[in-house]
């Protein structure tokens, strides 16, 4: 059988009810469905599978920087530990810039 990529509109509430823990402002209507299925990731054969790229200092020598590279949808779910990543690459820097 072919996957069924359709949305299904009676777990919105599902939705509603997570969101409204962190954000209770949020109103009946505002959230639509953007994209069921899979999301393909294009990158070069050499490349290294990664849904995002953190790099501090210590990857490209430039005191005070995090760059943070290829942060899509998924990576909402990861903020807080993303930012944790970028808070630690900082702190490594300013410990070397400090020495």
């Amino acid at each position: 059988d072919a996957p069924d990529y359709t949305v299904d509109p009676g777990r919105a509430s599902k939705f509603y009810e997570a969101i409204r823990r962190y954000w209770p402002g949020l109103k009946d209507g505002q959230l639509q469905p953007g994209y069921v299925g899979v999301r393909p990731k294009l990158a070069p054969q050499s490349a290294t599978n990664a849904d995002f790229v953190i790099q501090g200092p210590e990857a490209h020598g430039v005191a005070g920087i995090v760059n943070l590279f290829g942060i899509e949808s998924p990576g909402l779910t990861s903020s807080l530990s993303i930012a944790d990543a970028a808070v630690t690459s900082m702190a490594i820097a300013y410990i070397y810039d400090s020495a």
